[in-house]
């Protein structure tokens, strides 16, 4: 067990090792003695470079919890309770000073309760017994275990902004497949950095983060590394074709996924096969709001298309994510109902809005269904079921949408019937239980 006050000791020595490692393989031993005045003078801005850079990443989460953490427990709660995700007296107990606190009877206080259970599991400490007691946030115990991804990050930024900062020629004219390895470096870093800054503000800074900085890491170099086959096929390119190769290996840094399908794209006509293709049917990205740092949240839990969301644990995605509760709300609602419509490339929706016209497509393409029923408003598998109360009798601004109502009747009965909607449902009503006498809400 480390106290919290002494994590930043630990990164500082991590970096030290580092940084004294760099000093003695950079300017001492290639020349046999201390260097000039002016090679130190470089050499310790460089030094103070590779410090801040390696630190502040390691050191956001120090500050996490000592600033964040305790506020997660009761924002927790309340949430469980909105979405009327179970019994009120198998809930914990909502705060002090809350809606949900009119209720005196409602919830529990219990130690043993599977919720608080699983809340105090997944943050590592009883923060939702200190977060009462302000006391106990000022320094405590984090575990090894627990701080060991932060101190592997921290080594791993370390040696890279070493091997960055060693020779900065790469500025001028990088050429080579190790200063294509090195930009990749720059865009995993960009990312990670801007991730870990908006993961702090949201209260969802985790060591799996940091993990997950490391493992993009490795898969960035491993794929600037096969591409650097690919542009060493045209010699003739000159400054152009390296340049070119240290701008892509930057994007893929910043996006590997980009990197995998070139990859894909020239094993297909290599092999003469079919590659197995590496985007889904309904991938994440169709989703009104989802950006991409949203996208690599919700992939690092598992969720990698909408079924995955449709079927995901919702409070567990709450309690790891810490995306807003609403705005995760409505991406279920969204992939409810577009899961239950044919796939869509993006490509294809973006062309056939631009055209205007949807005279001459099926009345039952998935494309067709989503952009007449985007025109009238329709945009989740709520909006439709309030258009439709009773499936059997749909409501004149429905039926005019040039679809086939017999389609719509079968949509909005299967959504109907869909028990993962209860939770939105609840939500979208503050708390007011489902009830099914009135057409689903």
């Amino acid at each position: 067990m480390i106290y919290r006050t002494a994590v930043a000791l630990w990164m500082n020595v991590l970096i030290g090792l580092v940084a004294v490692a760099t000093v003695t393989l950079a300017y001492v031993l290639p020349q046999d003695g201390f260097p000039d005045q002016e090679v130190w003078a470089v050499g310790a801005l460089k030094l103070f470079a590779l410090w801040c850079l390696s630190f502040v990443p390691g050191w956001l989460y120090v500050r996490f919890l000592g600033l964040r953490a305790g506020v997660l427990w009761a924002e927790y709660v309340l949430n469980l309770h909105r979405m009327g995700w179970d019994a009120k007296e198998n809930l914990p107990a909502p705060p002090p000073g809350s809606v949900s606190r009119s209720d005196l009877s409602s919830g529990t206080s219990s130690e043993s309760n599977v919720y608080r259970q699983k809340f105090d599991a997944y943050y590592g400490r009883r923060v939702s017994s200190s977060s009462t007691n302000p006391s106990d946030t000022q320094n405590f115990t984090v575990s090894v275990e627990t701080l060991f991804p932060i101190f592997l990050c921290t080594t791993v930024l370390a040696v890279g902004w070493a091997t960055v900062l060693w020779e900065t020629d790469i500025v001028l004219s990088p050429s080579g497949p190790w200063d294509a390895l090195k930009f990749g470096f720059l865009g995993a870093y960009a990312f990670a950095v801007t991730m870990l800054v908006r993961r702090f503000y949201q209260s969802d800074l985790r060591p799996s983060a940091y993990a997950g900085v490391v493992l993009r890491i490795v898969l960035v170099l491993l794929i600037v590394a096969v591409l650097h086959q690919f542009f060493a096929l045209d010699s003739t390119g000159g400054a152009t074709l390296s340049n070119t190769e240290m701008i892509t290996a930057f994007v893929v840094g910043f996006f590997p996924l980009v990197g995998l399908q070139a990859l894909q794209r020239v094993a297909s006509k290599a092999l003469r096969v079919v590659v197995p293709q590496l985007s889904p049917e309904y991938p994440l990205d169709q989703l009104d709001g989802l950006n991409v740092w949203y996208e690599a949240r919700l992939t690092e839990e598992g969720v990698e298309d909408m079924q995955n969301l449709t079927t995901m644990n919702l409070v567990d995605v709450i309690l790891h994510t810490r995306v807003p509760v609403g705005r995760l709300v409505d991406w279920v609602d969204q992939a409810f109902l577009l899961i239950h419509l044919e796939p869509v490339d993006r490509k294809q929706l973006a062309a056939e809005r631009q055209a205007g016209s949807l005279t001459g497509a099926d009345p039952r393409s998935g494309v067709r269904t989503r952009i007449a029923l985007r025109r009238v408003g329709i945009r989740t598998a709520t909006d439709l079921l309030k258009a439709m109360p009773e499936p059997d009798d749909p409501r004149p601004a429905i039926r005019n949408l040039g679809l086939e109502v017999d389609q719509l009747r079968v949509l909005a009965t299967v959504l109907k019937n869909e028990e993962g909607l209860t939770p939105v449902w609840n939500w979208r009503c503050n708390g007011v239980p489902r009830s099914t006498d009135r057409g689903g809400r």
